[in-house]
């Protein structure tokens, strides 16, 4: 068969350029792209394999109405505020000149009325019919959707659709989902939230695993028996979480906390750092660097967002070394989840004495931590200094009691390796 995967985010998605290594093992791979997406793809992908540009949109009338109709009235996911959260972050990364106009629209289109399904946008949508398909026996697609018009065409066509929810937060903060549309997902809650967030069918959900997980358990069965400890003293593993230089500035003063802490009731173990690998300006971390007990975890930055799988499995074995890994709401505190290092998160009671949009406490608050990280039944969540002290002192007591958290967030999602992956997104 011949797959066509419409791929974007292709240096940064390690695992999705795995899968398609995977699926090109057995069946003949095209990538379809946007034209600013081609030379990097390129880079990132085997010569063997044929790239050809998405080329659907035209500049009509009727074409730039319903792009704005739908901007400024597309439906919205059921979670408004955790849509509305992610494009204020997202704005915040913008150059300052640009913030307050971008701001402003944002804030407009909250305000106008949410009339218009990505469906109806869809079909109204004319195209070009220019990219050349039809030797293509089944398309998948990832989201969020790169190219609305290249969609269109598929779905009126009636070929062979299916979309991939990349990421748990996916449903929870973006606006373009089909039901016209096969859709393959993490796990049963993710599925849950397509249906009650996205009103999805759940007849045209299934459960296909995680392409990220994919890494660990290619940890957990091939590097973990040979992986060996880079640190030659103890120490927690602090992972860095967000991009938005205004909220770093407060996780940066949880991370003075926690080695204060640290510094009190265990000085004889240190406290790792791992920037955030997308962030734009490491410099931020600098003042980190004063602390006498904090390690920064640098080595691993990448000109582009592209990583060598050696550096991957350096992340796992990095968790799996250390006492404990501590977040403050990332994918990696769900992946270390699957290795036996109590995964831990902070949800400091401070956090709500500022709740702006762009605030630590609405970025821990996020639908997807609320839903599958913040259990309250477990003390791995942490709400005070007094539960930090507690939780470190116990720690190297009492490992399995917080385990327990681990094992109860990695039962929502079954490991799979990449072929198993391939395997279940080609034949769902």
């Amino acid at each position: 068969m011949k797959i066509g995967f419409v791929v974007h985010f292709f240096d940064f998605r390690n695992d999705v350029r795995k899968v398609v290594e995977q699926v090109n093992k057995q069946h003949q791979v095209i990538l379809f792209a946007r034209k600013e997406d081609v030379a990097n793809i390129q880079k990132h992908s085997s010569n063997q394999i044929e790239v050809r540009i998405v080329d659907e949109f035209i500049p009509t009338p009727r074409n730039i109405v319903l792009q704005n109709m739908f901007r400024f009235f597309g439906k919205l996911p059921k979670s408004i505020q955790n849509y509305y959260l992610m494009e204020v972050f997202k704005i915040s990364l913008n150059p300052p000149t640009e913030q307050k106009k971008a701001k402003s629209l944002l804030d407009l289109a909250m305000k106008l009325p949410k009339t218009i399904s990505y469906d109806y946008y869809l079909n109204k949508l004319q195209y070009k019919k220019a990219t050349y398909i039809d030797d293509i026996d089944q398309f998948i697609c990832f989201t969020d959707i790169s190219d609305s018009y290249f969609l269109a065409r598929l779905i009126r066509e009636k070929r062979n659709v299916k979309i991939y929810v990349y990421s748990w937060d996916h449903p929870c903060k973006q606006m373009k989902y089909s039901r016209q549309v096969k859709y393959m997902v993490w796990n049963e809650g993710i599925k849950q939230d397509l249906i009650e967030l996205q009103n999805v069918s759940p007849k045209q959900i299934t459960v296909s695993g995680a392409s990220q997980f994919a890494y660990v358990q290619q940890f957990l069965t091939t590097y973990l028996h040979q992986a060996n400890n880079v640190f030659p003293f103890r120490y927690i593993y602090f992972g860095c979480a967000i991009g938005a230089p205004e909220i770093v500035k407060e996780e940066i003063k949880v991370i003075k906390l926690i080695s204060e802490v640290m510094q009190q009731v265990v000085p004889d173990i240190r406290l790792v750092v791992r920037p955030y690998p997308v962030m734009k300006d490491w410099q931020i971390y600098e003042p980190l660097k004063a602390m006498p007990n904090i390690i920064l975890d640098d080595e691993f930055r990448a000109k582009d967002l592209s990583v060598g799988e050696a550096f991957i499995m350096d992340k796992f074995s990095k968790i799996h070394f250390a006492e404990a890994f501590i977040h403050l709401g990332t994918t990696l505190g769900f992946e270390a989840c699957f290795l036996d290092t109590p995964s831990v998160i902070i949800d400091f009671q401070w956090f709500q004495e500022k709740k702006s949009l762009l605030s630590i406490y609405n970025f821990v608050h996020q639908y997807q931590n609320e839903k599958y990280l913040l259990l309250s039944d477990y003390p791995n969540v942490v709400h005070s200094q007094e539960e930090l002290t507690s939780l470190i002192q116990n720690l190297v007591i009492n490992k399995a009691r917080y385990l327990k958290y681990n094992y109860a967030v990695r039962a929502t999602t079954a490991l799979k390796d990449f072929k198993q992956f391939a395997d279940a997104i080609l034949h769902t």
